[in-house]
Parts: structure tokens; sequence; C-alpha cells
């Protein structure tokens, strides 16, 4: 059975994002990565940040609090699968968004914009298909802190959570 979920403004009155951008710093500290500044600076209220390692491995390495709160999926799912098995995009979509992913991990040094239209996104492994509407915000490389060697690539995107299946 399909739920319909109330689609309203989603509610952000318990995200930080000084937390957010501390707990990144963190995480890329703790892991010798780094990222450029402008991907700090330019996080939106509410963004997901999530890190994989560059194609075509594409697991996840880190997720924010807004990740773990939407996602369905365990931490080990997440660094374990590959995320073009966990969630599924219309076939165009997910072309570009994987080749905007590997353009911007091996050929640019700033964060950008994604440029790919709003979308929806489905857990395909899920049980209950949870499936969001996604506005895709910045996209950077990420570092290796001694030898700059271009290991991950990090986005930052919005989600509306709009239906789920019920088992």
């Amino acid at each position: 059975m399909k739920q319909q979920i109330n689609q309203q403004r989603p509610d952000y009155s318990d995200y930080n994002i000084e937390e957010e951008r501390q707990s990144l710093k963190k995480f890329l500290e703790a892991n010798d990565l780094w990222v450029p500044e402008n991907f700090y600076t330019d996080l939106r209220d509410g963004d997901v940040i999530d890190l994989y390692r560059n194609p075509p491995n594409i697991s996840q390495l880190y997720g924010n609090s807004q990740f773990k709160k939407l996602c369905s999926y365990t931490e080990e799912q997440m660094k374990a699968i590959p995320f073009p098995k966990l969630f599924y995009r219309a076939d165009d979509i997910q072309l570009a968004f994987l080749k905007r992913l590997t353009d911007v991990a091996f050929n640019y040094d700033e964060a950008v914009s994604w440029n790919i239209e709003d979308h929806e996104l489905v857990e395909t492994m899920h049980p209950n298909k949870r499936t969001f509407e996604v506005n895709l915000g910045r996209v950077a490389p990420c570092f290796k802190k001694n030898t700059n060697e271009r290991y991950a690539v990090i986005g930052s995107f919005k989600v509306n959570l709009i239906f789920e299946w019920n088992s």
C-alpha cells in the first residue's frame, strides 16, 4: 500500500548549519582529507551532506545527521553497497548525475553547482521504497591532505519526502 506523505515545507528548526560544518570538518580531519573552503560557505540550511569514494566505487564515506535522519538504509549498507544500487533516479538524471560527479571529482578544484534539475530519488533496495524530491546544491572534489590525491567527491542537496510504501 502506498502511503502519501504530507507535502509541507521541510522543518529545519533542529538543523544547525554550524554544527554540520564542524562535524564534517572533524570527520575530514580524522581521515586526513580536505574539501575546498567554498563547499562550507555554500551550504544551505537543511542540506544533506554526503561524501563518496571516487568512481567507480562510489560507496559512502560520510553522511551528515540530516542524511541519517532521512535515509532508511543503515550506515553499514551505505558503506558496503554502491550508491547506484541503493537509489534510483530516472535514467537521464542518473546519467547526468554520474557524469557531473565524475567530472567534478577529477577536473575541478572548487565546489560548483550540480546543474541538474530537481528530481525524484527512490530507495530501491529498501522495502518501503521511500521516495524523495531532490534539489541538488553543490558538489566538490575531496583531497588527501599530504598528497592532494583526488580521493572522493562531496555533495550537498535538500530533500523532501514524497511518499513511501508500507510493508
